[in-house]
């Protein structure tokens, strides 16, 4: 009986579908990110905060089961969780006591260094009541000293102190940063949903690997780099068109290798000069005779498949030109 019941329940969890995550997708243009996700309707009503803000009227929302319908959307703003906040005052107000101290520590050593040089100058005289003047000047002068020496020791701590407080609140302050929730009310309660948006900031930017071999042309290899954090859980991937051009026929995927490339030419160069030394240098000229600009970047110089360094590569027009040097 009981391997009956194992057997049943085996075929039971054979035939019933695997709950898969939502897929969440992010599409980096030249000039700005596009990000995708799939949520699916709880009771008529599904939620999803963006991770990052959004621009303003790029919203779309799509019912993916063509008997649903979209109801009412409502735009949330970013709200920074609780705790994370009440950490954060906390943070603050450390930050705001320890520039007090610094100020308070500024003005003591300013009344002790003050101090210490008017005991110096003292001229001793002798009298009935200070017999031993010198002495007298002298432990003025000591406790003074000693006194901007608890200064110099207090505001050493202090900085240290304000340091580490900053680099907290710095790191939380990034992990307060998010996007705007959105609620949407749909039909029936299990619709499944697709939204859409615009990142406030985002899209690559270009870099080149240049690879010549001193025959009179270069392959030129266009990559889509991207120095902006990029959310956890996403699919990345770029694309050569620009947001103007609308869903993007073409995308490569980022992946663990480094940035997606997303086009090679062939190029001629003119006045090539390579010093592959104990001091490399390069100076050549580039001509853009695609139909299509190059955008400005970062490139790369190999020569024979030897790394020669980095120089700014400045946009170029299709038909015109353009001259690289460095690093020497």
């Amino acid at each position: 009986m009981t391997i009956r019941c194992l057997l049943l329940c085996l075929i039971l969890l054979a035939a019933t579908p695997l709950a898969q995550a939502a897929p969440r997708a992010l599409t980096l243009f030249s000039d700005a990110s596009l990000i995708e996700v799939e949520v699916a309707a709880k009771k008529g009503v599904a939620e999803f905060s963006f991770p990052l803000p959004i621009r303003e009227g790029t919203i779309r929302v799509k019912p993916l089961d063509s008997s649903s319908s979209i109801g009412r959307v409502d735009l949330l703003p970013f709200r920074t969780p609780d705790r994370l906040q009440k950490e954060l005052d906390n943070l603050t107000e450390q930050k705001n006591r320890l520039e007090d101290r610094l100020k308070a520590l500024d003005t003591r050593e300013d009344i002790f260094a003050a101090a210490a040089k008017s005991q110096s100058s003292k001229a001793p005289r002798k009298t009935k009541s200070n017999p031993d003047p010198l002495t007298s000047v002298r432990q003025g002068t000591d406790f003074a000293i000693a006194q901007l020496e608890a200064v110099f020791t207090a505001r050493r701590r202090t900085e240290q102190e304000l340091k580490k407080v900053m680099a907290r609140l710095t790191g939380l302050q990034k992990t307060a940063i998010g996007g705007p929730t959105l609620r949407i009310s749909a039909t029936p309660a299990t619709t499944r949903i697709r939204i859409a948006a615009i990142l406030k900031e985002g899209g690559w930017t270009p870099r080149y690997e240049i690879r010549i071999q001193g025959t009179g042309s270069a392959q030129i290899t266009l990559a889509a780099d991207n120095s902006a954090p990029l959310p956890d859980g996403y699919a990345v991937s770029a694309t050569p068109a620009t947001l103007s051009a609308g869903q993007p026929r073409q995308t490569y995927p980022y992946s663990a290798n480094g940035s997606p490339r997303l086009s090679t030419w062939q190029l001629p160069v003119e006045q090539e000069q390579v010093t592959a030394g104990p001091l490399p240098g390069f100076s050549l000229t580039i001509q853009n005779n695609t139909s299509l600009p190059l955008p400005a970047g970062k490139a790369a110089l190999y020569y024979a498949g030897e790394y020669l360094g980095t120089t700014d590569f400045s946009a170029v027009a299709a038909g015109a030109s353009t001259t690289l040097t460095g690093p020497r």
